[in-house]
């Protein structure tokens, strides 16, 4: 597990690193009210994009059964992301009034489907252990994406440039790595692809990508309130501050993905495998998380003004408060991973929308009292609803699967 969890973290580092970097490209380059463009384009397509994916990825990543195998994957995550670049698209109409607008939407729509099908490219490399070819396959794209948006502010100087500079990156790794790589393992698979199995895979999968999509909406929501009471430049400044944070939900995030196929294996195990692994998993996070807070204590400024400019750095709060939520965040991945491993998909709905609501309740009213402070806090305090629930449905199945055990077991790592 060392190597591939090595693997996955470098692999996730390299492209929330690269989609920092186009992000720092813009700031540095575009008018604030063209990043808050860039900016809201993601915001929006982000949580359409991820009730389309349905986390397919994680039921191949943990050998769930197809009569065709991958073929079906394939053709349901096909299905899936022509459908969400068209709701995006359609989005865009409907939520801007002017086409140029429009237009960067759809560039980064196309930019996201073809992410979305080397993303399950990237679950069969994972159920096959293979988290080297996963982790370059994100390389290629972080680099390959940050490449052709600095050579299109070179030529061009737009938004509209860089996000379609932005969905080519995308498309040159899908085709030059992500295919070539997923066609040698087809070879072994002979059935072709049924419509009705990817059908199945995708009804099956749905309480996954409803939980995530609500959760992408909760992450999202701000955005939306800060760039309607706000303003584009304020959703600029906001979306800035927030990509730092990102990078460390991406490292903890290849640290669960390494460890999915594991803790899926062993739920079937003896004496309480599962659960020490998930423990040791729940403990780094904290760990990284506690170091992750006192940095941000010591440097958030400085970091800020030197990434983006002094006008950034007057916004050190806002850092912190994302940073804190993200820190609480970390345990409940951790806590989700093992709950996907047991197969107890429907639950995690339930939690999200819990999530979710915390936030569409308190987003307002702190926006408008604390301005990005408040959105910020927001999403601190849903973090805080989510992780106690988390906890709770852990401790539940921990009592069934060994009775008379409790917090203390968990944290023990629940030795037999």
């Amino acid at each position: 597990m060392r190597v591939n969890t090595c693997w996955a973290l470098a692999g996730n580092a390299a492209y929330a690193g690269a989609q920092w970097a186009v992000l720092i490209l813009l700031v540095n380059t575009l008018p604030t009210e063209q990043v808050g463009r860039f900016v809201y384009a993601l915001a929006l397509t982000g949580p359409i994009f991820v009730l389309g994916n349905v986390r397919l990825r994680n039921l191949l990543a943990t050998g769930v059964p197809s009569p065709a195998g991958v073929r079906d994957y394939l053709l349901a995550r096909l299905m899936t992301t022509s459908a969400a670049v068209l709701v995006s698209i359609a989005a865009g109409v409907l939520a801007s009034s002017s086409l140029g607008a429009v237009a960067v939407i759809a560039a980064v729509a196309c930019a996201k489907g073809l992410d979305a099908m080397s993303e399950i490219a990237q679950g069969l490399f994972q159920r096959e252990l293979e988290m080297r070819t996963a982790a370059i396959s994100l390389m290629c794209n972080g680099g390959a994406s940050v490449l052709l948006v600095a050579l299109s502010l070179v030529g061009w100087r737009t938004v509209h440039a860089a996000a379609i500079a932005y969905a080519a990156g995308s498309l040159v790794t899908l085709i030059a790595w992500d295919w070539p790589h997923v066609a040698a393992l087809l070879g072994r698979e002979q059935h072709g692809a049924s419509l009705r199995a990817a059908l199945a895979l995708i009804v099956r999968a749905l309480p996954l990508g409803v939980s995530s999509a609500i959760g992408s909406l909760q992450t999202n929501l701000p955005r939306y309130v800060v760039a309607s009471s706000l303003g584009p430049g304020a959703l600029a400044i906001f979306g800035a501050v927030a990509s730092i944070p990102i990078t460390g939900h991406l490292a903890v995030n290849a640290l669960s993905q390494a460890a999915l196929p594991l803790l899926a294996r062993d739920v079937s195990q003896p004496h309480g495998a599962h659960w020490r692994r998930l423990a040791l998993l729940v403990a780094a996070s904290a760990g990284f998380g506690v170091v992750v807070l006192l940095v941000t204590a010591l440097a958030g400024p400085a970091v800020l003004g030197w990434i983006y400019g002094a006008e950034y750095a007057q916004h050190a709060g806002v850092l912190w408060w994302l940073m804190a939520g993200a820190v609480v965040t970390f345990a409940s991945v951790c806590l989700g991973t093992g709950t996907t491993a047991r197969g107890r998909y429907k639950p995690q709905l339930g939690i999200t929308v819990w999530s979710f609501a915390v936030v569409a309740i308190t987003i307002g009213p702190l926006t408008a009292r604390y301005g990005l402070n408040g959105a910020a806090a927001s999403l601190l305090t849903a973090a805080i609803a989510e992780l106690m629930a988390y906890v709770g449905l852990t401790l539940r199945d921990l009592r069934e699967t060994a009775p008379g055990r409790g917090l203390g077991a968990l944290a023990a790592g629940a030795q037999p």
